[in-house]
């Protein structure tokens, strides 16, 4: 063998030159010449080791390689010498084969069964052949508990449940998030399993860990819980009718907010802060304002404090009312007084893989069979690799070109992706088609659709060798039967209509080609083509239709929108109906065009009830915003002026007013939770604005 050259086997990295192979195999040099050192002399021969044979079978490991015992996320399995019939155990439970997808020979991407908490061995062997059968010991471990939900508001404040196996948690035990304490709220067993509740502390953005302590020992997952953008909204209106008192608690962050101011009614007098009888005042150091026999009938509670948007409920009839106001996103909130989050960077984890077609010989790539070939110059096939929208009124953007993935792309049993994610359980969908991006604007119709559901990976990871099959076509028809909305005086005069599919807890799939505009009054029924249909790797989902019917090109309000009507089949019409009555906002001003304070909102009796009424105010360009809930049996208010306290208050110049009309299953406006004045709550709503002017 010729000096710096080595023969290396099929698994075994290696290098070319004697420079690199030098920290293995050179002797150190001496630092002056031995006794019996003759120049000219041989050197000595260096002792060699013949490299084993590589196995042609192998099993080297798996990635990620953990996961939660309930079991239902992604692992691919890396060796070599797989054949297209692989089987793989965990421990002595055999994974079914058509959750096993080997397409390459050193890859198999299986969906991991549940099981016991702990490390379990791994085996792998094509069909029969026990020759071929490779055993990897302690291959995977089974985390002792998982996150659900997995994902919480960076602003903290909402309830995160740990499901636990075997853990053996009491009421001693503590949770922290990145080191910050998690208030642990309830501890209770089911079905030979442990569930802890405790609230999320605020933090910042990004994949955290999780640790739980029992009686000295610890266990710790690491990005156990993603921190997402987004505001927490716990609380709401509670306790008896209101006989005198009345208390009021405020949080941010999930912590007590002191120094709140509260109001009751809508005038004030800053001067008599903490008076007796003042009905302005500010909240204590646990975040509590109480007003003490004082309160006999229905009023209006305004909460507001430095660098947190203002909140106001209307006609509040009972005597306990807890809130958590939103943090302003300003530069000029960056007090040292205030809430330290603390938390870690996010680590991005990098997901890859190919698309994979069928219909090749074994272990190699096919061609697109389900996309048809261009027949324009301009026209080209290409794939783009997604993630499931969390809004069901999304549409589809199309993603950079150089984000695509073509027939050009490289690979071995298909053609490679790489995404770029956050940490946590994730799913992923491909889009294949014909593209033409010289047209104004872009064309891309979709053809093919595979779908990847609970990859699970850590924070910094990387998942190679995932397999997307792109067996799914986009053929299905489901036609909606239209009831219209009944139009006012200024509209609205069309629908537009859109379609997507709703994956249980991944999300939605949102797709090209399905949006519909049709004009007002119209015929009975539209028809939404390019649907996938709802089996394979999209069983268990629906498609989901949102509908918003609006005036002009520019789509402007007034509108109602049905958010989310959902189907579990094409073959049977959707009947869209039933929805919110068509506002009219009216903003009182003074004679120089000022804002007073006063807001109100109307409506017929044509359409669905109306179950809450909800104003939003911005200013400073959405800087700072109002909230106003209000009774639908009480929907003109008039507001205090929030100019008056020294901090708290709205920025004068423009202002604008978005008025909603709600439909939201069973509330009870003496029992509102704050989670149902958020939109995502509504199952029907309708929109009007107007701007104005605020001058104190």
């Amino acid at each position: 063998m010729r000096a710096g050259v080595v023969v290396c086997g099929a698994l075994l990295g290696c290098s070319s030159s004697d420079s690199e192979l030098g920290s293995r195999r050179r002797q150190p040099e001496p630092s002056a010449a031995p006794d019996d050192f003759v120049s000219g002399a041989a050197p000595a021969p260096i002792p060699t080791t013949e490299l084993a044979p590589a196995d042609e079978h192998a099993l080297l490991g798996l990635s990620p390689a953990h996961g939660p015992f309930r079991g239902g996320g992604i692992s691919v399995l890396r060796g070599n010498g797989f054949g297209s019939n692989a089987r793989v155990w965990f421990g002595d439970v055999e994974v079914p084969a058509e959750q096993v997808t080997a397409s390459r020979a050193d890859r198999i991407q299986v969906e991991v069964p549940a099981g016991s908490p702990g490390d379990v061995t791994i085996s792998t062997q094509n069909g029969d052949d026990a020759s071929t059968r490779r055993v990897l010991a302690n291959g995977y471990h089974y985390d002792a508990f998982y996150a659900d939900p997995a994902a919480g508001p960076a602003a903290g404040g909402s309830t995160m449940t740990l499901v636990g196996s075997g853990t053996g948690w009491t009421d001693q035990t503590t949770v922290q998030i990145d080191g910050l304490p998690c208030e642990v709220l309830a501890l209770r067993s089911e079905g030979g399993e442990q569930q802890l509740d405790c609230r999320l502390p605020a933090s910042t953005e990004g994949q955290k860990s999780i640790t739980v302590s029992t009686g000295g020992t610890s266990e710790t997952l690491l990005g156990g819980i993603t921190y997402e953008p987004g505001v927490a909204l716990p609380g709401g209106l509670s306790g008896a009718p209101l006989a005198g008192d009345l208390t009021v608690y405020v949080t941010a962050g999930g912590s007590p907010l002191p120094g709140a101011y509260v109001i009751l009614g809508n005038t004030f007098d800053v001067e008599r802060l903490g008076q007796p009888g003042a009905n302005v005042r500010q909240t204590d150091a646990a975040g509590s304002a109480p007003f003490v026999g004082e309160v006999t009938a229905p009023v209006m509670v305004t909460i507001a404090a430095r660098c947190f948007q203002p909140l106001t409920f209307a006609a509040v009839p009972v005597d306990t009312l807890r809130v958590a106001l939103s943090p302003v996103g300003s530069p000029d909130c960056a007090d040292p007084q205030l809430p330290n989050f603390g938390g870690s960077p996010s680590r991005p984890v990098t997901l890859a893989g190919e698309l994979v077609w069928g219909g090749a010989l074994e272990l190699a790539r096919a061609g697109w069979v389900n996309v048809p070939a261009p027949d324009n110059p301009a026209d080209t096939r290409v794939a783009y690799v997604l993630q499931p929208s969390s809004d069901p009124e999304g549409t589809f953007r199309l993603p950079r070109a150089d984000l695509a993935v073509t027939q050009a792309s490289p690979g071995q049993a298909g053609y490679a992706f790489s995404l770029t994610t956050g940490a946590g359980s994730r799913s992923l969908y491909a889009l294949a088609g014909v593209e033409n991006r010289s047209a104004d604007p872009p064309r891309f119709t979709a053809y093919a659709l595979g779908m990847l559901r609970n990859i699970y990976a850590g924070p910094g990871e990387t998942i190679d060798g995932l397999s997307i099959a792109m067996n799914l076509t986009l053929d299905q028809a489901l036609t909606l039967e239209l009831e219209e909305p009944a139009a006012g005086a200024r509209g609205p005069d069309r629908l537009v209509v859109s379609a997507a599919v709703q994956m249980a807890e991944q999300g939605f799939l949102l797709l090209p080609n399905l949006s519909r505009e049709r004009p007002l009054p119209g015929s009975g029924s539209l028809d939404l083509v390019g649907l996938p249909a709802l089996g394979r790797a999209l069983a268990g989902a629906e498609y989901a239709v949102s509908v918003r019917a609006v005036t002009g090109s520019a789509q402007r309000p007034p509108y109602p929108v049905l958010p989310l009507l959902t189907a579990r089949e094409a073959s049977q019409a959707l009947p869209v109906r039933s929805f919110v009555p068509v506002p009219t906002l009216s903003v009182g001003v003074t004679p120089a065009g000022s804002w007073t304070r006063a807001l109100s909102v109307s409506w017929t009796d044509r359409g669905r009830s109306v179950d809450l009424v909800h104003y939003a105010i911005s200013s400073g360009a959405g800087l700072i915003t109002w909230s106003i809930i209000a009774p639908p049996g009480a929907p003109a208010v008039e507001l205090p002026e929030l100019g008056l306290l020294p901090e708290g208050g709205l920025l004068p110049g423009a202002l604008d007013v978005v008025a909603s009309l709600a439909s939201v299953p069973e509330l009870d406006y003496a029992q509102l939770e704050l989670e149902q004045t958020r939109r995502a709550a509504w199952q029907a709503y309708a929109v009007d604005v107007a701007p104005t002017r605020y001058e104190r």
